[in-house]
């Protein structure tokens, strides 16, 4: 007689109230780091480069609580960022190369940050 044991644990459904519960979350640790932009041009631009590193956690949390409905745009926003802060530290050896490739990313993962952002608007504000 054979017995299977399974310590299996049911992993919860991910809905839209845990999602948003995450970017609530997520978007409260990052205001109190770096407040609010001032919308003054280079400071804010230069706010966003040095957060760079505080995205991926952030978008690593975002998508482990993402419902399929948004999930695979949220994981593109993910792999975007993670080749952009790979190549970032590429640049200093190669400039172009890695201007080229971060800018190619930022590309690719366009239509995710607008459904991401979309997503949020209807459903977590």
């Amino acid at each position: 007689m054979l017995i299977t044991l399974c310590s299996c644990s049911a992993e919860q459904p991910k809905t839209t109230a845990g999602f948003c519960q995450v970017y609530h979350q997520q978007e409260e640790q990052y205001l109190a780091k770096y407040g609010k932009p001032a919308n003054s041009g280079l400071a804010d631009l230069g706010q966003l480069i040095s957060a760079l590193s505080d995205w991926v956690p952030i978008f690593e949390a975002l998508d482990q609580a993402a419902p399929s409905d948004i999930e695979p745009d949220v994981h593109n926003i993910l792999d975007s960022l993670k080749q952009q802060e790979q190549d970032l530290g590429q640049e200093a050896s190669d400039p172009l190369g890695g201007f080229a490739s971060g800018l190619m990313a930022g590309l690719m993962s366009t239509a995710s940050w607008q459904n991401v952002g979309t997503y949020i608007e209807r459903n977590c504000r």
